[in-house]
């Protein structure tokens, strides 16, 4: 394990103060996780300035801090498998309803996109627009394009 972490200035990271968030892969099917910039703003400030690595890019960071930062990591890494929520039956309702949820939100903007177009009227189908043209009396051409 290396204790050094990238300095954070302008000049070293080109990203410096441009991301809200530290995206991070987690767990064996490296899952994305998003962090807040702001969890993890403190960390520059516990580097020992005096010791630079790698060009003059990276400073070390102290031993104690960086093993406590891993053990943080790993933990977070297992906490699926060892999580006590994970025999719920509850996270499958909560998918199903967010699918749910998306599929509706989904259906909203195709009819609020397909519904303003408007069909172009053609001398034809003015004609045949009102004849019955199911088996059932009671549907109308004028019904099946609605």
């Amino acid at each position: 394990m290396l204790n050094f972490i990238p300095k954070m200035s302008p000049s070293v990271s080109l990203l410096y103060g441009k991301r809200p968030l530290q995206r991070i892969a987690i767990g064996a099917k490296k899952q994305q996780l998003e962090i807040p910039l702001a969890v993890v703003a403190d960390i520059p400030s516990l580097v020992d300035m005096s010791v630079s690595y790698v060009g003059n890019k990276y400073n070390a960071l102290p031993w104690k801090d960086f093993v406590d930062i891993k053990l943080d990591a790993r933990n977070l890494i297992e906490a699926d498998v060892k999580s006590a929520l994970t025999d719920l039956d509850w996270f499958g309702k909560v998918n199903a309803l967010y699918a749910g949820k998306q599929t509706e939100a989904e259906i909203d903007v195709a009819a609020k996109t397909i519904g303003a177009i408007k069909p172009e009227s053609h001398p034809d189908l003015e004609v045949v627009r009102d004849r019955q043209v199911s088996h059932r009396p009671d549907v109308t051409l004028s019904d099946l394009l609605k």
